[in-house]
């Protein structure tokens, strides 16, 4: 592609300067004169008549998909101006354009999640399969999502599959196998991912059995214990890694719900429990938090938690069996945990309150999976500072002042986030991963960061009915917005030149196509209001391409229906500078021939798997004489009670 600069095809001058009249009296219009007109939450569409309406639900600004709508409209606003070529007759600056928010939707909540074949809930795949998939799900998502006891939780399973082998299975606790079956789902869809000739119908199989087990009505409308907390956290992030978002946000919501009946979110300074079930029970909330964290930035729904609410302490850098006798006796009797693993949250929706900008303690640590995980936790919290104080309702009433020293402030805190982590964990080190045992987890921070930077500049990522009068407003405002396509780059950049099902191994898989479509729309907003950004635009289409090649060729339905909205929306730019992308709908259709001689292949590997181990099923009715150590309170013992020693 040449390097010249592409330049949109002429338009009115005056698209940006148009002013409705009698405006200047409304509440709060100042602010929508400096930052996007189309940044206020509204509904604009039934969502109660149709039923993929309500499956899809209520979007709001911190998702793509309303920014991808975004896109639309300043197509649609641009094509009426050439159309009456007259500034007087451009539209108001809200208006809704005729496409439903649910139109520009690629997520999977519109299909059904009940399976259309039998279910066996009691039966269990071979013990090798087991191995391969609790091995997944501990080495891609446990680092991340550490809701589980791993050391606990990996005991029991290696003692179970063992007393299988020796055709002396015991009975199961219910909520233990749910828990046990919702972990196989979890890796199975990762094994999917990483290698089509896996199964697609084992980790629908592996849900299903969990449900049964230990999601049915009456789990859900019982009182809530710590392992139905964990059970629909697991429900929760498996239904993000599906692309099932809607459910997966309201199903964390319930299970936050329940963690707050029981406490999670404070201090906890019961004497009778150990250090090391504290620590398990902070880890369970915390898990949830940056969840649901993820869950309300794509969705752009509010969260359940309030931070001022909340002080429950940050997680350990240590493992659990680690935890030294020192620490467990400073948090059971100074009244405090100790200042290392404090939670500083904001006393405010509002960052003008002034909090304080160091809420991150010098490293003492040594990198690993502890250090990583705080570093996750942290950087949750000051995305939820983003996310209140520029996406939600109250926003529209502050002056662009009061915008300005918020944004300049949680930029601040972003900054600061990185200079407190260790060289192992820096997002923004340029230095070769070679060696560095820990190049996986830097990466997921390095998306989760530029995430965080994409939200916190993407108000000023837009048209402007007016050009800003004063010069600080205006060098403001473009070094945001170019900050924001800067994010987004570096997520594409992320990328191999050449597909690898590789990037699964290395890059958050389980929201992977979130990450890549909240880049592309950042892109094509860039493309669609060129005078808000120094970017070239050429560089700005060479970036949009790869993501679009990278959508065709990534594996599921998700990544499918996302690379035919980003290419629908990234067509319809590409006539503004006069771009080819024929070449982008081809490689789609070489995709969809390649697909289909797969499939014969697929079916014969998912009728090969479908068979269980001979006499897995019955295994009830066989005795055990296993010595089984207690489960903690905060995980399922593991065999039902008639069958535990001791």
């Amino acid at each position: 592609m040449s390097e010249s600069r592409l330049t949109p095809t002429p338009s009115n001058p005056e698209v940006d300067a148009h002013i409705s009249q009698g405006s200047a009296d409304v509440s709060g219009i100042d602010y929508l004169e400096h930052l996007e007109t189309e940044a206020l939450d509204l509904l604009d569409e039934d969502l109660h008549t149709r039923d993929e309406a309500r499956s899809i639900g209520f979007l709001g600004k911190s998702s793509e998909i309303q920014w991808l709508r975004a896109v639309a409209l300043a197509q649609a606003e641009r094509a009426d101006m050439d159309w009456d070529g007259s500034s007087l007759s451009r539209r108001p600056s809200y208006v809704p354009i005729r496409e439903p928010v649910s139109s520009f939707s690629f997520w999977a909540d519109r299909e059904d999640v009940s399976v259309n074949f039998y279910v066996d809930p009691h039966a269990m795949p071979p013990p090798e399969v087991a191995e391969h998939l609790v091995q997944c799900y501990m080495l891609k998502v446990h680092a991340s999502f550490p809701i589980l006891s791993r050391k606990e939780f990996t005991d029991q399973t290696r003692i179970y599959f063992g007393s299988l082998r020796n055709g002396n299975a015991p009975h199961l606790n219910p909520k233990w196998q749910a828990i046990l079956n919702l972990v196989f789902a979890i890796g199975a869809n990762y094994a999917q991912l990483l290698d089509d000739r896996w199964p697609a119908v084992d980790h629908v199989t592996y849900q299903a059995r969990a449900r049964a087990f230990g999601l049915s009505e009456a789990a859900v409308t019982s009182h809530p214990d710590v392992p139905q907390i964990q059970s629909l956290g697991l429900l929760g992030f498996y239904w993000l890694s599906t692309g099932q978002v809607s459910r997966a946000w309201s199903i964390v919501g319930i299970a936050l719900r329940s963690a707050f009946s029981l406490g999670l979110h404070v201090r906890n300074e019961d004497p009778s429990a150990n250090a090391t079930k504290r620590e398990s029970l902070v880890q369970t909330w915390w898990s949830l938090y940056s969840l649901e964290r993820t869950l309300s930035i794509i969705t752009g729904r509010p969260s359940t938690v309030v931070d001022s609410c909340c002080s429950v302490p940050l997680p350990m850098t240590m493992p659990e069996e680690a935890i030294p006798e020192g620490v467990r006796t400073a948090y059971m009797h100074t009244g405090k945990a100790p200042a290392a693993h404090s939670a500083t949250f904001s006393a405010s929706s509002s960052m003008t309150a002034n909090p304080p900008l160091t809420p991150f303690h010098p490293v003492t640590a040594s990198a690993s999976p502890g250090t990583y995980f705080r570093a996750v936790v942290q950087l949750s919290i000051i995305t939820q500072s983003v996310l209140m104080s520029l996406y939600s309702a109250g926003t529209m009433i502050r002056s662009l002042n009061d915008i300005q020293q918020d944004t300049t402030l949680l930029s601040q805190r972003l900054d600061q986030w990185v200079s407190s982590l260790l060289p192992e964990f820096r997002p923004e080190d340029d230095a070769s991963d070679l060696g560095n045992m820990f190049a996986r987890e830097r990466m997921l921070l390095k998306f989760q960061l530029c995430s965080a930077r994409i939200l916190l500049a993407r108000p000023f990522l837009t048209t402007r009915r007016q050009p800003l009068k004063n010069s600080h407003d205006a060098t403001f405002s473009r070094n945001m917005s170019d900050s924001c396509i800067k994010a987004a780059c570096t997520i594409v950049v992320s990328f191999p030149d050449e597909f690898s099902v590789h990037v699964y191994e290395h890059l958050p898989w389980w929201c992977l196509v979130h990450h890549m479509m909240q880049a592309t729309s950042v892109l094509l907003l860039g493309l669609s209001y060129p005078s808000s950004t120094s970017y070239n635009a050429s560089a700005l289409v060479h970036h949009v391409r790869k993501a679009v090649s990278w959508l065709q060729m990534m594996q599921g339905s998700v990544a499918e229906c996302a690379h035919r909205v980003a290419l629908n929306s990234f067509e319809n730019v590409a006539r503004q500078y006069a771009v080819d992308v024929s070449d982008l709908w081809g490689l789609r259709e070489a995709s969809i021939v390649r697909d289909l001689r797969l499939d014969h292949h697929l079916s014969a590997a998912v009728a090969k798997a479908s068979t269980t181990m001979p006499g897995v099923s019955a295994y009830g009715t066989h005795s055990t004489s296993i010595d089984v150590t207690h489960s903690s309170d905060s995980q399922p013992p593991m065999f039902h009670e008639t069958h535990m020693s001791g």
